[in-house]
């Protein structure tokens, strides 16, 4: 009996050494004694407002972000802007009328000329083997039989000049410039505008309205200068100024100085 209670009890002190030497061997997970604090609703709320804060950009940050008031200025079209592309608009309109109705005096003066059979630039050739383009001589006569207020005796006058300097070939390329590059030049690019006007006038950008604007201004203004170098030239033949009636070579000198290029006109 003895002996049975001596085994218990080493049984007992075995189980208990081993039980130690298991916990020993265990991994050891730290438990917090003090259980945290359940976190309410309105604290809940408080750090997500906090939270949505420091990630939304603050007030500089929005500012900068932002367009400024000058740029937005800048990106969006300005009422003035559009006001004076109206107004553009408008001086271009009331241009391309004045157009026509000078269209309209060019065709009945001319028309004027030919019954008075004084229309020589119908079949003026400045070389006998230039071709005679019908458009082109209504041009011409519209600028230069305008310039001479249709007067019968100015255009035989200047027929006359013509037909002096053709004799010399050497006159062909003044010439050439009086006829061509000086007068059908500025009466083509005038009606080119009147075209632009009456078809594409709505459909014109900012830009485009305001170069044409200043194109056909310039035009008109050519015009008139063509017209006063012009008379001021049959003025001068006519009174035989510097000998340019009698003296063929000054007369050829005349016109050369006068109509070599638009810059050569008299200014108004």
């Amino acid at each position: 009996m003895t002996k049975t209670k001596s085994d218990i009890i080493k049984l007992n002190i075995i189980t208990t050494i081993l039980a130690l030497i298991c916990i020993s061997c265990a991994p050891i997970n730290k438990i917090d004694p003090k259980p945290k604090k359940h976190t309410n609703a309105k604290e809940k709320t408080q750090n997500l407002f906090q939270e949505s804060k420091d990630l939304a950009p603050s007030n500089q940050e929005s500012k900068d972000l932002a367009p400024s008031n000058q740029e937005s200025k800048d990106l969006a079209p300005s009422n003035q802007e559009s006001k004076d592309l109206e107004t553009i608009l408008l001086e271009l309109e009331a241009i391309g009328k004045k157009l026509e109705a000078q269209k309209k005096q060019e065709d009945e003066g001319i028309a004027k000329i030919t019954a008075e059979q004084s229309d020589f630039l119908d079949t003026f050739k400045i070389g006998p083997l230039e071709l005679v383009v019908k458009e082109n001589q209504i041009e011409m006569k519209r600028i230069i039989y305008s310039s001479l207020n249709y007067e019968t005796k100015k255009i035989k006058t200047l027929e006359e000049i013509l037909e002096k300097l053709k004799k010399k070939s050497t006159n062909n390329q003044i010439l050439g410039r009086f006829i061509h590059h000086i007068s059908w030049s500025i009466q083509f690019r005038l009606n080119q505008h009147l075209k632009v006007i009456k078809d594409e006038l709505l459909t014109l950008s900012q830009k485009e309205a305001e170069e044409l604007l200043i194109n056909v201004k310039s035009d008109l203004i050519l015009k008139q200068r063509f017209k006063k170098t012009l008379n001021e030239t049959i003025a001068a033949y006519n009174k035989n100024s510097e000998s340019i009636k009698t003296n063929e070579d000054k007369l050829a000198a005349h016109m050369n100085e006068n109509y070599e290029e638009f810059t050569s006109l008299k200014p108004i």
